[in-house]
């Protein structure tokens, strides 16, 4: 089948003339009985009257309606032009206002004395008054009041509460004055924050929640201590992400998962290498070792005292061992290595090459070693007095020093108690201290309504 130009028919046809654009719409006069139609006529001026009269009013109709349909496009398209430069122009005078409003407030704020965030924080009446009128104002003029709140860093709810005057007492604290800190329990976290002047506040918190004399956060404590014109250090670390290359799985209790790795340090002049392993659930150290080189036979020594310690070799037969995470030194990508762990019961676990995120958790806390004792040291005097210090070290690390990975526990804790039993006893803990804090406030503010209505 051969496929033709539609405008074949017009070659092949040359008999046949194109009529004008003019001359023909395409529309048939019905009143003809051959069934010719307009186009098919000749020019006008060979035409009668009749015929001219009946051409024209089918012309004037189809250029009427054109003519109409293009006008009302055009109005729709004025409309919806005026209509987007409108927006525009209200899109670009709001946000101008918003530039303006959010930097005035910024500097009202500034007035006021206050600065940082101010959620959950004791503000004083004047305080309060002040940003209560600048809120208003900023309000009276259009800019949301979530906006407001998002500027100043105050709490939404703190903001109904202040103009509902359910805080307007001058004896307030947080929880409409119900859960502030008590006196005395304000002179025990300063009294530990003068003896140990280098303490950071978690772990001032932390000393306190576990001696069982003040349960409170480390930001109370922040506030205590500025308020003291004390300048414990303070330091709110970025939330965790996951990393990347890790393995998938998170253990649910201590002895599933350790992580080994090892790092330098100088003693009497020569290099010496510290070994550590590490429980992930726990964050502990539950063995190191000291020493000149690092082959296979220091890390299979090192690791099965972590099982010695951990009395590993008295499970019964199938239990549950941990997987040992490590990287692909030498001396644990060794068949030496791998047999003895084995052996022990362990399996091996290389995370990739070049890929220390895979055992990040292990080097997590040899950072904080270094933080905290080993870049103190140029170079210890002698092997004995870097096993000394190293291990008081690790000793505070694992029994007192707070981690944020627990939740703010120190790692023997977890390992020993597991941390949803801790952190049952910590929520009790508080929830018995927020009860007597109500009942003093609630009896102190008894006395001073009974004083001033004595008087």
């Amino acid at each position: 089948m051969i496929r033709r130009n539609r405008n074949e028919f017009r070659i092949q046809n040359p008999e046949k003339k194109s009529t004008k654009s003019g001359e023909s719409r395409g529309t048939c006069d019905g009143g003809r009985s051959d069934g010719k139609c307009v186009s098919h006529l000749s020019s006008r001026g060979n035409q009668s009257s009749i015929i001219l009269s009946m051409e024209k009013p089918i012309q004037n109709s189809g250029n009427s309606r054109n003519e109409r349909n293009g006008q009302a496009r055009a109005q729709a398209s004025r409309i919806a032009r005026k209509s987007r430069d409108e927006k525009r122009d209200c899109r670009i005078e709001r946000g101008i206002g918003a530039k303006c409003y959010r930097a005035w407030l910024a500097e009202k704020k500034r007035e006021l004395a206050l600065a940082g965030d101010l959620r959950g924080r004791h503000l004083t009446i004047q305080e309060r008054t002040g940003l209560l009128e600048v809120i208003r104002i900023a309000f009276d003029e259009g800019m949301p009041l979530t906006r407001i709140v998002e500027v100043l860093e105050l709490n939404r709810r703190a903001v109904y509460r202040w103009i509902d005057g359910t805080t307007s007492n001058s004896f307030h604290g947080g929880g409409g004055g119900q859960n502030k800190i008590k006196p005395e329990e304000e002179l025990k976290v300063l009294e530990l924050a003068k003896k140990y002047p280098q303490m950071p506040v978690r772990r001032i918190s932390y000393e306190l929640e576990r001696a069982g004399q003040v349960f409170v956060g480390k930001t109370v404590v922040a506030e205590i201590l500025k308020r003291n014109g004390l300048n414990n250090a303070f330091v709110k670390y970025p939330p965790q992400k996951p990393v990347a290359g890790e393995l998938s799985h998170e253990p649910w209790r201590a002895n599933l998962i350790w992580g080994m790795d090892w790092t330098y340090i100088r003693v009497a002049g020569k290099f010496f290498f510290l070994i550590v392993v590490i429980d992930w659930y726990s964050r502990k150290i539950v063995a190191w070792g000291l020493y000149p080189a690092v082959t296979r036979f220091e890390v299979v020594a090192t690791v099965t005292d972590a099982v010695a310690r951990e009395k590993l070799d008295l499970l019964p037969a199938g239990a549950m061992k941990p997987i040992v995470v490590a990287d692909h030194g030498s001396a644990n990508n060794n068949s030496y290595t791998e047999k003895n762990l084995e052996f022990l019961g362990l399996d091996l676990w290389l995370c990739g090459v070049g890929r220390p995120t895979g055992n990040a958790r292990t080097e997590r806390v040899i950072g904080t070693l270094r933080r905290e004792e080993l870049n103190f040291q140029y170079q210890y005097e002698s092997e004995d007095e870097a096993q000394k210090k190293i291990g008081h070290t690790i000793f505070d690390y694992n029994n007192q020093r707070p981690n944020e990975g627990n939740g703010g526990f120190a790692p023997a804790a977890v390992h020993r108690h597991g941390r949803a039993v801790l952190s049952k006893f910590r929520e009790e803990a508080r929830q018995k201290s927020e009860i007597e804090r109500r009942n003093h406030w609630n009896q102190t503010k008894d006395r001073r309504i009974e004083t001033v209505s004595s008087t």
